[in-house]
């Protein structure tokens, strides 16, 4: 079959796999600890819950060419920052290195997606009975404890969600490395998606177009059938 023998097929499934891998864990990690932060009662906490929310209200593309801008090799704030604290002696071209441009994709959907996870932990947060960290805390157990033995087997259910719902989200990436590097330099950052689409549409190959979005839709659902299957098995969902 021509999708198995093609070297781009496997160039574009493994930046897919990274990128999904990625972010998704680091978007769980990070949302985790901006919804403990927002539970908390201090003054301003309104006002921080609504910072962290405008990169998810900003739309995926318009985001994609926030960063864009951000990282332009000669007018971007990014090459200006770093070139002023010393840290770089001349511009880096962030999304003509493969590198580089990975990253700056990876900090942008970090940005722009942690919020919604900080949203889906903090509603957990919130839907956790008062009474059992009372109770924990009368018996005595550190905030350490009480996260680890409570708080965190309390909130597996409203985590396994989250990451089921962000895992099927990055695997279907488009929108944000359109914006961004449009699949460069050399394809190294075209996902699955993208080379469907151009597969399909720019080169007029309908077959094996039609065969990439099958094999995405049919990977898609097998990371949902496993996750639910196996991982919210796990959590007693």
């Amino acid at each position: 079959m021509k999708m198995f023998s093609s070297e781009r097929f496997y160039l574009s499934l493994r930046f897919t796999m990274l990128f999904t891998f990625l972010t998704v864990s680091i978007e769980v990690f990070l949302g985790l600890i901006f919804a403990q932060f927002m539970n908390k009662n201090y003054p301003g906490k309104s006002l921080l819950r609504v910072v962290v929310l405008i990169p998810w209200a900003i739309p995926t593309i318009v985001s994609g060419f926030i960063w864009r801008f951000m990282v332009d090799d000669i007018y971007g704030v990014v090459n200006g920052i770093l070139l002023s604290l010393g840290i770089i002696k001349e511009f880096i071209p962030w999304l003509s290195q493969t590198g580089s441009a990975t990253v700056v994709l990876l900090v942008a959907d970090i940005w722009k997606t942690t919020p919604y996870v900080s949203l889906l932990v903090l509603a957990g947060l919130q839907n956790i009975p008062r009474s059992f960290l009372e109770a924990a805390e009368i018996d005595g157990a550190n905030g350490l404890k009480t996260y680890l033995y409570i708080t965190f087997p309390l909130l597996k259910p409203v985590l396994a969600t989250a990451t089921l719902f962000r895992l099927i989200q990055s695997f279907k990436v488009y929108a944000i490395v359109v914006a961004l590097t449009n699949g460069g330099p050399a394809n190294t950052t075209e996902p699955l998606t993208l080379f469907t689409l151009r597969t399909y549409f720019d080169a007029g190959n309908y077959g094996y177009g039609a065969a990439l979005a099958s094999f995405t839709f049919i990977i898609t659902v097998v990371i949902a059938l496993l996750f639910l299957n196996i991982i919210l098995k796990k959590v007693d969902i």
